[in-house]
């Protein structure tokens, strides 16, 4: 029997910084310093352990920086077996610095900066969903080839801005069975494309579009159906939220559920993430399905 699911993508400490202002130079206080676990498959296998679905979580990180992280997914009964763990290099790790209107963003990849593939070990018939987030685009290119018997899943983030060119994403639209970004990720996929707007997802053989507190898209079979979001009145954090969604979605997924309830599971799961601390998400997956049923 095939394992149910493969994540590939970052698994990241962000470190966020409050400030009053930003230098142009020499150097400011900081008024609140917080340190957390994120990154998209970071985020995607803490909500995916404790919904209680199986997956194989695929990337590299610091043993100097991450032990701490490590140690939490392990805990939590995330599959940690399949990182690979750097002893030299740091990270990845971001740097957020916020003045309460406006945030400069700095990110060291570390050992995500060179390809996976020839650092993990995959068996390319092994399973049911092969999910590709952040990383190096020809990375991941090469190893959806070989993953003749899965379903690619291209997830690409906020790298498709700076990472995927025409070829590189027509490439990962041609081997993905499922396509998934925000609004402004698709906006950018078709000016990569050179194609109009609203015209991805002729490029795709399935394409969920999701659109924060508007709900989400899901065209397939040459139509699209709208899903609404489950409002949240007071969201402690929306960081996450599109990674919580997703480990909603695969939860139903492998109960056969099918797409569509997959789609409004992933939102009431992203809803119930960002009503407190990410970290601290702890319902079940049959909680879940228990509110999906209501």
């Amino acid at each position: 029997m095939k394992n149910f699911l493969a994540i590939f993508g970052h698994v990241a400490i962000d470190v966020t910084m409050n400030v009053d202002f930003f230098p142009a130079k020499g150097s400011v206080a900081i008024n609140k310093l917080k340190e957390s676990f994120g990154g998209t498959a970071g985020n995607l296998a803490m909500i995916g352990a404790r919904l209680g679905f199986p997956f194989h979580l695929f990337s590299a990180v610091s043993g100097k920086s991450h032990d701490k992280y490590i140690k939490f997914l392990s805990e939590i009964g995330a599959d940690t077996s399949h990182l690979f763990v750097d002893s030299e290099d740091l990270g990845p790790i971001g740097y957020a610095a916020s003045n309460g209107e406006d945030q400069i963003y700095y990110f060291y990849q570390g050992p995500m900066n060179g390809p996976l593939e020839s650092r993990i070990s995959l068996d390319p018939e092994g399973y049911q969903y092969v999910h590709f987030g952040t990383g190096l685009p020809n990375d991941y290119i090469s190893i959806s080839r070989k993953c003749t018997g899965s379903r690619i899943v291209f997830d690409p983030g906020q790298e498709i801005n700076y990472r995927y060119d025409s070829e590189t994403l027509g490439k990962m639209l041609q081997l993905s069975y499922l396509t998934i970004l925000n609004e402004s990720e698709s906006a950018k996929a078709e000016d990569i494309l050179g194609i109009g707007n609203g015209e991805l997802y002729h490029h795709c053989r399935e394409l969920i579009v999701t659109r924060g507190d508007k709900g989400s898209t899901y065209f397939h079979d040459r139509k699209s159906q709208h899903f609404p979001a489950k409002e949240v009145k007071n969201p402690y954090e929306t960081i996450g939220a599109g990674d919580a969604f997703r480990a909603g979605m695969y939860f139903a997924l492998w109960r056969n559920l099918g797409m569509e309830k997959a789609i409004e599971l992933g939102s009431i799961v992203s809803a119930e993430a960002i009503s407190g601390p990410f970290q601290d998400f702890r319902k079940t997956g049959d909680q879940m399905l228990k509110i999906l049923s209501q």
